[in-house]
């Protein structure tokens, strides 16, 4: 009993708030002295960047599968080759001859919704992001293709397709774009998977850290717990003051990692400039992203408040 009142006076000789800062939120424990917090404000920050940036790549990828997915529905490409079975090249009159011949067949078909011949131009523009846009083509054999717009895409459909354009000649292709389609959409998916994980692995992460930081304060402070318990307090109430203290530290740190991930991606598209316009499908944030990322800090603050609460009901248990 003396040792406990001794730790009373001590704690309370200069304010009678225990714990108090001027400026600052009142605490029964001295938990705005703690050397650490700022440690672990800068650690949630960290997290909660990754995170972002995670849930961002989340996002960007599956908007590109959309707009990959939807941008090839029902769509076939025709291809006449340069070349030719036995290894000779096709003039370019051949290959445009083959090329207004199949055009001509394709509209008769009655499950063709459109048709659109590429020219050279065409061509060249589809391959000017790897080989430059002052690349000239005008010696190099092209393919001649033709961009089909069918009406629905079924196997009997592309079976038909086909034989009409052996008739037509037996060295015509067709691409219904389900090969490379498919890869690349089980490569997004994957990688959208992993940003996923990544953002629940740093969530798991970040409540540890708050659980340890909460226990190291519950031990440092074990003391003054026991003194509060000894005047009356309950174990609710001491909760409510590490749970404040683990809320506004979550806050904290969780808003300059929301901003400072914001504001490295705009940095990152500013800098990648016409590259990424070129290669991907333009990705823009829209209302429900938005949203999403607004909640990561409220998101943060129930976690750091149930992490709280479970670690000190948890270490007050145990306390004799």
């Amino acid at each position: 009993m003396i040792k406990e009142l001794l730790v009373f006076i001590r704690l309370s000789k200069k304010d009678k708030r225990l714990g108090s800062a001027q400026g600052k939120r009142h605490y029964d424990l001295p938990l705005n002295k703690n050397i650490g917090t700022g440690f672990l404000i800068v650690l949630i920050a960290l997290m909660t960047f990754l995170v972002v940036i995670a849930i961002i790549t989340s996002f960007a990828l599956e908007s590109m599968t959309n707009h990959w997915s939807s941008g090839l529905e029902n769509k076939v490409t025709i291809e006449i080759p340069a070349e030719k079975n036995n290894g000779s090249l096709r003039t370019n009159d051949e290959i445009k001859a083959l090329q207004n011949k199949s055009e001509e067949k394709l509209k008769t078909l009655h499950y063709i919704k459109t048709t659109k011949s590429l020219s050279d131009l065409d061509i060249q523009d589809l391959l000017s992001p790897w080989l430059g846009k002052n690349v000239s083509l005008n010696n190099i054999p092209l393919p001649g293709l033709i961009s089909i717009d069918l009406h629905t895409n079924t196997p009997e459909i592309i079976q038909n397709l086909k034989k009409e354009m052996s008739n037509i000649n037996a060295d015509i292709k067709i691409d219904t774009h389900e090969a490379w389609l498919g890869d690349l959409l089980k490569l997004a998916g994957a990688l959208q998977f992993a940003a996923i994980t990544i953002a629940l692995i740093i969530t798991i992460t970040t409540v540890t850290a708050i659980a340890g930081s909460i226990r190291t304060r519950m031990a440092v402070h074990s003391e003054e717990v026991e003194l509060l318990h000894l005047i009356g307090a309950h174990d609710s109430y001491i909760t409510r003051q590490l749970q404040r203290h683990a809320v506004i530290i979550a806050f904290k740190g969780s808003l300059c990692g929301l901003l400072a991930a914001l504001v490295t991606l705009m940095l990152i598209k500013l800098l990648s400039g016409e590259i990424t316009e070129v290669l991907l499908p333009e990705f823009q944030l829209n209302a429900f992203h938005a949203l999403i990322l607004i909640a990561i800090p409220a998101l943060a603050c129930l976690i750091a408040a149930m992490a709280a609460r479970f670690t000190v009901l948890r270490t007050l248990a145990i306390m004799p």
